[in-house]
């Protein structure tokens, strides 16, 4: 007898319409962990919550309670002794997820929940489980189930979202004011602070243990555990690996649900996604274009669609569904969005309210997770694990290949590259438009992320690849989880990142050509146009068409807004980045974006109701 699995009729959503279907019932799974500090936890207050925010109560124990919507039970070991809540798959199999344990898999739980579920599961979800006077809280190392906390005198909570958090104590929202200067700063960084007072963020592989002092956080899973130099295999291995791993992936996630819906952007990532696709689901694609032909891949999603036999529908960005007041990320508790992101999800939300999908997925994560690199870092990785070789060599000219650089180029820039001082990477905080006093406080304490912490015999290479794939975790959760579907990036899953983690930076760009591994291990199932893409279009034009068409409002917002009036912006500086001339000049866009979008994030939580009801439609606000 093996694992119990979920059926897909268990998340049917229909037909038509969703303003006629219980809303309710078809988000994203929203759930509250309430976990006792020293007394037991009040149960009059658990039972209230629930009512308040809409919510079961899946366990109401002495220490530990359970709390989640749409009727989503989470899996319990040994009668709640270990609470699992989220999507658990099975790591040696390819179905969908987990009901239960079977009474092996429960007792290996119990004994090590930590190394058992990070070794035999894969997913997205949040464990809990005692271990004397402590409880552990992980989240597991994908990061896909989103997870922040606030620390109370009686018990910490964790939850889905700060608007859950933030519901159970009806608490007032306040803007952290020293969190968003670093945010900005590390505009893609992960980090436990956030733009929130009392709201932390629990981050991807790690644990936060409650005991009567607190809470503390602490790394449970790192990257670098996959990035041994001592394993041997060939290329077609690390190729094969590879493969299976994302296959194993995107069919267990579209396993799980009934109706499911891909961006298919016409690029690489994407297309890797759609090809692995569970065959026996409804499947259907979306792309955007914008009216600059730049910005249209319609071509290539349809040549996708056609070759897979599946469906796909075509939008346009439109210019009134870009509103610069209005965060992308409003859900979140931090900023970090731009404008045409709002624009792309209105069209989502427009699609799925008409044809109705409980799942979107996306091929986020791919560019970081298979190793898109331009950097002569695999030159510099293959002579420390090999020395003078052919291979190295081969390396050389493949670095030249993909940067189109002359060979004597590239083996100077690995020489400067080798000789340079500093740690075997750096990462590359922004403080463009500060203001010089928050930026001056940025640099005496950066913002900083477990996983770049690299050991003493790390290679150059793999230590950029783990900061691509840390900088992936920043752009997760984009769609607020009261919405009816989930949103998925099964390219960041478990076994994916560990699967890439173990190919060497050099087989990841082997032939001159960029995710090499990825390209090969999917190369019969890819149209030939998109397999030899190497650049791919996106809504940049679009981008800024958005701050031109709205000036007036923009250079208020940024001149005369709260960031200006807590010192964190240059207004000097801002002024002169939103001249006509200088708006597309070295990405200016892409920062300006940035901050308005920041503006209108810390205007929609001052101005939030907290306590509204958890119930609502597609058009979401």
């Amino acid at each position: 007898m093996g694992p119990v699995r979920r059926s897909r009729a268990q998340r049917h959503v229909g037909e038509g319409s969703l303003l006629h279907a219980d809303i309710f019932g078809l988000m994203a799974l929203q759930y509250l962990i309430l976990v006792a500090r020293t007394t037991l936890l009040d149960q009059d207050m658990v039972e209230d919550a629930a009512a308040r925010l809409g919510m079961q109560v899946q366990r109401n124990g002495p220490n530990v309670a359970s709390l989640t919507s749409g009727g989503r039970v989470p899996i319990n070991v040994d009668n709640g002794h270990v609470i699992i809540v989220g999507d658990l798959f099975d790591r040696f199999g390819s179905g969908p997820s987990l009901d239960k344990l079977e009474t092996s898999l429960g007792a290996s739980v119990l004994a090590d929940p930590m190394g058992t579920l990070l070794t035999r599961f894969w997913g997205a979800y949040l464990a809990i489980w005692k271990d004397g006077d402590v409880i552990t809280v992980m989240r597991d190392p994908s990061g896909l189930l989103p997870c922040c906390y606030t620390v109370h005198e009686r018990y910490v909570a964790f939850a889905s979202d700060p608007r859950t958090l933030l519901g159970l104590t009806r608490a007032r929202p306040s803007i952290d004011w020293g969190g968003i200067p670093r945010l900005l700063y590390a505009d893609d960084l992960a980090q436990a602070r956030t733009g929130l007072m009392d709201v932390s963020d629990l981050l991807a592989g790690s644990v936060a243990r409650i005991d009567a002092n607190g809470c503390k956080q602490a790394i449970c899973w790192s990257p670098w555990q996959f990035a041994s130099r001592e394993e041997e295999a060939t290329s077609q291995t690390h190729v094969d690996r590879l493969g299976c791993a994302v296959e194993q992936c995107t069919r267990g996630w579209s396993s799980s649900f009934s109706k499911v819906l891909l961006a298919a952007s016409g690029g690489l990532d994407s297309s890797i996604v759609a090809s692995c696709l569970d065959p026996k689901i409804d499947r259907e694609c979306i792309t955007m274009a914008t009216a600059d032909p730049r910005g249209d891949e319609t071509a290539y999603a349809r040549e996708l669609c056609t070759s897979l036999s599946l469906r796909l529908s075509c939008y346009n960005y439109h210019l009134e569904d870009a509103n610069v007041l209005r965060s992308a990320v409003a859900h979140l508790p931090r900023p970090g969005a731009r404008a045409p992101m709002i624009a792309y999800d209105a069209a989502i939300k427009r699609h799925v309210e008409h044809m109705g999908t409980d799942l979107f997925l996306t091929g986020a994560g791919g560019d970081n997770v298979f190793y898109l690199t331009h950097s002569v870092r695999p030159v510099v990785d293959r002579f420390l694990a090999e020395g003078m070789s052919s291979g190295l060599f081969h390396t050389i000219r493949d670095i030249a290949k993909i940067t189109e650089t002359g060979l004597l180029e590239v083996v100077a820039q690995a020489l400067r590259f080798s000789r340079r001082r500093g740690g075997i990477y750096e990462w590359r905080y922004d403080g463009s438009l500060l203001h010089a006093d928050c930026l001056a406080e940025m640099k005496r304490n950066c913002p900083d992320h477990p996983w770049l912490a690299a050991p003493n015999d790390a290679l150059p290479g793999k230590a950029g690849h783990i900061a691509m794939i840390t900088r992936a975790q920043q752009y997760l959760h984009g769609y607020d989880r009261r919405l009816p579907f989930t949103s998925v990036a099964p390219l960041l899953s478990q076994p994916v990142v560990e699967a890439a983690l173990r190919i060497p930076t050099w087989i990841a760009c082997q032939g001159g050509i960029d995710r090499s591994a990825a390209r090969r291990a999917f190369e019969t199932r890819i149209p030939a146009n998109i397999l030899r893409r190497r650049t791919k279009g996106g809504p940049d034009a679009f981008a800024i068409q958005i701050l031109r068409s709205n000036m007036e409002l923009v250079r208020d917002r940024l001149l005369a807004g709260r960031l200006a009036g807590n010192g964190i912006v240059d207004v000097v500086a801002v002024e002169a980045a939103l001249m006509p001339e200088r708006l597309a000049r070295d990405a200016n866009y892409v920062r300006l974006l940035l901050l308005l979008d920041t503006e209108a994030w810390i205007d929609g939580w001052l101005s939030a109701d907290v306590c509204a009801p958890k119930r609502i439609g597609v058009a979401l606000n």
